[in-house]
């Protein structure tokens, strides 16, 4: 670095990657601040500089003097490259510190941690805080890169909601969503606002990994249909609607006076689903989402898994966490997403309230693959599910899922429930109590079913007008092998189901 680079550099003052400290620091604070610098994003202390910039010098400190001090206060955790500058104002070192694999403490469980503005300290074992990539200015981007017409869509949608910061100019209101930051004098936008207003140029240059691949699959073997989509989040999610609902079929049931729609996949949930993806993703990565529409099922793939502590098993339960804060509230103002991370919620609402399964999580080292499901349609359940609503009101979320689960599987033990639910068992059991007492479920001997009927039985009966195998029936009632068994056993000792043949020639039929 010449000497005229750095006078650059401390004329743009500190950041989350740059870092001003006097000469006259202790060994102690000199460690805790490269230490907070290393477990963010890593970057140049520079040492020997007032906090605003002006050059103190730091003609007594040798290089050798730092790195050994601050291999040994780290424990040879952290060993920078100190470039020495000097020039006409006097000498400064120029730490160039890497971003800490693992967090590194200093004393007894302290996690320094500079965040651009000050020093802080995390609790051992909390998770550092990942930087926001969407808040970031990227260094080539400039106000050109933001579409006019894409600016006025943003503006029509807050008007349509009513939202005051519709009346402000474009640039107040650019910077109000968070889609623009001053950089040295220069309005310039934001990684959300290239995402939310960006022209497909300035994508395809800045962002190309903000691509969606849309598949349709009319059977297993490759694709028939796939659109590669490259524009903002606005127009993408509007064609990706245009492109699912060509092929979506929708059916009609009437309950009372009223019709009720089922489509094979519900408009609200594929929305929410791939506002999940866009706003979780990792868009440091450069891998695209992939949308895979077959008629039985949709698949909706991301870069990045969940964030730090949301698994599959808790994802309904744990509270919301954002991988791209500046990013979702711009969606949260814009109306596209809900600030209580409700998104999950309401897939599962809309699903099991049309006789769906819940949402499947396959996750993978890099990646997380939300799969919705279209089973056959159960007529029979979700009329008599809307007419129990009308008596009762509206069911909660959990029992909608016990009695979902309970239609899929039949019967099912309290800890079964519990996981389907997401609960730990004392919570399961007062749900089920309510719904017990509400007279919907009966339980026998430890397990519960749907009280007057035992639906899974029931269709798997009439599947049986002809012998089928195993197979054949794990398919048809969209069951794993030992759900199969168990139900098939269960019926065989009730003497409604009878075996024939032994080994892979193996058919059961109806007694």
């Amino acid at each position: 670095m010449t000497w005229a680079e750095l006078l650059e550099r401390l004329k743009a003052g500190q950041d989350e990657r740059t870092l001003f400290l006097p000469p006259d620091l202790s060994p102690e604070e000199l460690a805790r601040y490269a230490a907070g610098l290393a477990n963010h994003k890593g970057g140049i202390l520079f040492l020997g500089v007032g906090p605003e910039g002006r050059v103190l010098g730091a003609a007594e400190i040798h290089p050798l003097q730092i790195t050994h001090a601050l291999f040994q206060l780290t424990q040879g955790l952290l060993l920078p490259y100190v470039e020495v500058l000097e020039g006409p104002e006097g000498r400064v070192l120029a730490l160039h510190v890497p971003r800490a694999p693992a967090a590194i403490a200093l004393g007894p469980g302290r996690v320094p941690f500079w965040d651009g503005s000050r020093l802080s300290e995390l609790r051992l074992g909390e998770a550092r805080p990942e930087p926001d990539f969407t808040a970031q200015v990227l260094p080539a981007a400039s106000l050109s890169d933001l579409d006019p017409l894409e600016v006025l869509r943003l503006r029509r949608i807050l008007e349509e909601r009513g939202s005051a910061l519709a009346a402000l100019p474009d640039l107040e209101l650019l910077f109000a969503l968070g889609l623009l930051e001053r950089v040295e004098g220069e309005e310039r936008p934001t990684v959300a606002g290239l995402l939310l207003a960006g022209t497909p140029l300035a994508l395809k240059r800045l962002l190309p990994q903000a691509e969606v691949s849309y598949y349709f699959h009319q059977d297993e073997e490759g694709y028939a249909f796939r659109e590669d989509l490259l524009r903002p989040i606005p127009a993408l999610l509007e064609r990706l609607k245009d492109l699912i609902q060509a092929r979506n079929r929708v059916r009609y049931l009437t309950v009372g006076l009223f019709r009720i729609e089922v489509w094979d996949f519900d408009q609200e949930v594929y929305r929410e689903a791939l506002l999940n993806a866009l706003v979780h993703r990792d868009w440091q990565s450069l891998d695209a989402i992939q949308v895979h529409h077959h008629q039985d099922r949709l698949e909706i793939s991301n870069p990045g898994g969940f964030p730090p502590g949301i698994t599959p098993e808790n994802v309904l339960r744990h509270p919301p966490k954002r991988r791209n804060p500046r990013l979702a509230e711009a969606l949260y103002r814009l109306g596209y997403v809900e600030r209580a991370g409700s998104g999950v919620d309401k897939m599962y609402r809309l699903l099991l309230k049309y006789g769906k399964e819940p949402p499947e999580y396959r996750l993978f080292p890099e990646a997380l693959t939300l799969v919705l499901y279209n089973p056959e349609l159960d007529e029979a359940f979700v009329r008599g599910l809307a007419e129990a609503q009308e008596r009762h009101g509206a069911f909660s979320l959990d029992h909608l899922i016990v009695l979902g689960h309970l239609r899929r599987v039949g019967r099912a033990t309290l800890e079964e429930l519990a996981r389907a639910l997401q609960l730990p068992p004392e919570g399961a059991r007062r749900v089920l109590h309510r719904l017990e007492r509400m007279g919907f479920l009966l339980k026998e001997g430890g397990r519960y079913r749907l009280q007057g009927q035992d639906p899974l039985a029931q269709r798997l009966l009439a599947a049986l007008e002809v012998p089928r195998t195993r197979r054949d029936l794990e398919a048809f009632l969209g069951l794993s092998q030992r759900e199969a068994l168990a139900l098939l056993r269960r019926l065989m000792g009730e003497g409604r189901v009878v075996r024939e043949g032994r080994g892979p020639g193996t058919r059961y039929r109806r007694a």
